[in-house]
């Protein structure tokens, strides 16, 4: 087990642990937010048929080589097709057929005219300029040809990838199964949001915010409710959620007093022991570990120190269990717009709100950055990592932010 380890090695830890990926098949639907875990290839050209994609008319361009705005080429109206039918005629020349928008091209037909450039009458059509050939015809299988992997393996499923799967006919998808995520918060203090709250006790707030960011990231999150700080107690809630849940989330009893019990129960439940406590605030009394090929989280009772560690350690491995390849937060640069003083020997996560304005990023800072500090977190997106022993920062200072809710896409 290493103790009071860097950022970089934490994460260089968890990084290298294997990742046991579930796969499902669901209805397309409810596939949305979900990780395709299969290639999908097309057994159909999209559009199916040479279409217009216009209301107009066709006909054969050659037959409109002189055509002029004084000196139009008049052609005679022989069928109109809706879209949804076919015409049963075959144009030849000097003649036209009016179609619809999304109507396949008739037979004969080599371009298309949209109403607004002609004039017409139910017996006859003026075209007043030559078009090329193929001009105005979407073609058999321009967007989707038979063979081509429409998508790919590993892409998130939304609502454009949806409509491709239904406009193959495809009702049901295999998916990556969303990682099961037990919550569980611990401490004699703790009453949960439905209880009177009695002098000496707060809310279990934790639980509810964990669970928020578990299902933010695509996690099926559950929260177990309050154990007290025995670790007989601890030690049954989780071996009954080890036998269905991916990941134990705790917060409280991860530091070093004498009610600070996590790491032990780890141990007790046969965890492995990765690492315990990292160079970083808020969120140094952090315990993570292993049973089997589920993972155990440890942390921090103060409600900012478990959100800010849960974003940098635990959100990435419910991305990569939910079939995610890219799970780093977006970096990017901006002006800070508060001085920030404080100089730390250790690196800091402070929050902050990015905007953008004239193409440039600014970040503000909220006055209060205390741990135990959860109205801070409120309306911020952004993560501002203060190295160790530097500083202090000024408004107007250069600096790298990640945004809490966008994923790196390279």
């Amino acid at each position: 087990m290493k103790t009071n380890i860097s950022i970089e090695e934490a994460n260089r830890i968890l990084e290298e642990q294997y990742i046991e990926t579930s796969i499902i098949e669901i209805s397309l639907l409810e596939s949305q937010g979900y990780v395709l875990a299969e290639n999908i290839k097309s057994n159909i050209n999209i559009p199916p048929f040479n279409r217009s994609p216009l209301d107009g008319y066709a006909y054969k361009s050659e037959d409109t080589l002189n055509a002029a705005k004084d000196f139009p080429t008049t052609l005679k109206v022989i069928d109109s097709i809706q879209a949804g039918y076919v015409s049963t005629k075959s144009i030849g020349n000097g003649e036209a057929i009016r179609i619809m928008t999304g109507a396949k091209i008739p037979e004969g037909a080599n371009v298309v005219m949209k109403y607004e450039d002609t004039e017409f009458t139910d017996k006859d059509v003026k075209i007043f300029h030559h078009l090329e050939p193929e001009s105005n015809i979407v073609k058999k299988g321009e967007d989707i040809k038979v063979g081509d992997v429409v998508l790919s393996k590993g892409v998130i499923i939304d609502s454009a990838e949806i409509g491709i799967l239904a406009s193959l006919g495809i009702s049901r998808i295999k998916v990556y199964a969303k990682p099961k995520v037990a919550i569980l918060a611990t401490g004699d203090e703790l009453v949960d949001i439905y209880e009177e709250l009695k002098e000496g006790k707060i809310r279990n707030s934790n639980s509810y915010t964990i669970a928020a960011q578990a299902k933010r990231w695509g996690g099926d999150a559950r929260i177990l409710g309050i154990c007290k700080d025995n670790i007989e107690e601890a030690k049954k809630i989780l071996e009954e959620a080890l036998k269905w849940a991916n990941i134990v989330v705790t917060t409280g009893g991860a530091s070093v007093g004498d009610a600070d019990i996590i790491k032990e129960v780890f141990h007790e439940i046969g965890g492995n022991i990765l690492f315990w406590k990292t160079q970083m605030k808020p969120g140094s009394p952090i315990v993570v570990g292993k049973h089997g090929n589920k993972f155990l989280f440890g942390l921090s009772g103060n409600p900012a120190a478990a959100f800010i560690t849960f974003e940098q350690f635990v959100r990435p491995i419910i991305l990569r269990l939910a079939g995610k390849e890219k799970y780093d937060l977006m970096e990017i640069d901006s002006i800070l717009e508060d001085d920030f003083i404080k100089i730390s020997n250790q690196d800091r996560y402070v929050r902050g709100y990015t905007y953008k304005k004239n193409g440039q990023y600014y970040t503000s800072l909220p006055n209060k950055h205390s741990s135990g500090v959860l109205s801070s977190l409120s309306g911020k997106n952004s993560l501002f990592l203060v190295k160790a022993n530097t500083g202090p920062y000024k408004k107007g200072d250069k600096i790298k932010v990640e945004l809490i809710n966008y994923l790196e896409v390279e």
